[in-house]
């Protein structure tokens, strides 16, 4: 079916969803699910990285040289440790990018209409057309 008028795809659009929403939708949904299967090493990283960093301080308080070697035997095997999580970098990178796609979409919702601000000209355009309509008279001159 063709297509003529603007009604046709005003009342399309209507029932749908616009091709950037759903671009929107489905890339927010492979990023959720990226996060949801990171979250595992996303953990274990932040474990394994905060247990470094306390090992770290440990080692730069201790008094003798027997505890420091200790204390920086253990932050290796922590850094060690942290680095065989790296695909829980992946699943921050998508927690990020999903972050900002939410941050960047609410931004467009709030700031809706033309004007940038919020008002949109034509949201009372059925009641301004039925004034226009009521006081148009083709006959008088």
């Amino acid at each position: 079916m063709i297509k003529n008028s603007k009604r046709d795809y005003d009342e399309d659009k209507k029932g749908g969803m616009e091709m950037g929403e759903a671009i929107f939708l489905i890339l927010a949904l492979i990023l959720g699910i990226t996060v949801l299967f990171n979250l595992g090493p996303i953990i274990v990283l932040a474990i394994t990285l905060s247990l470094a960093y306390v090992a770290f301080r440990q080692y730069k308080k201790a008094g003798t040289t027997g505890k420091k070697m200790l204390w920086l035997i253990l932050c290796g095997v922590f850094l060690i440790a942290s680095v065989t999580n790296a695909p829980a970098v992946v699943g921050l990178a998508a927690a990020a990018i999903l972050y900002l796609l939410y941050k960047n979409r609410k931004e467009k919702k709030d700031s809706a209409g033309i004007n940038g601000n919020g008002d949109d000209p034509f949201v009372h355009f059925e009641k301004e057309w039925r004034e226009l309509s009521r006081s148009y008279r083709p006959n008088e001159f």
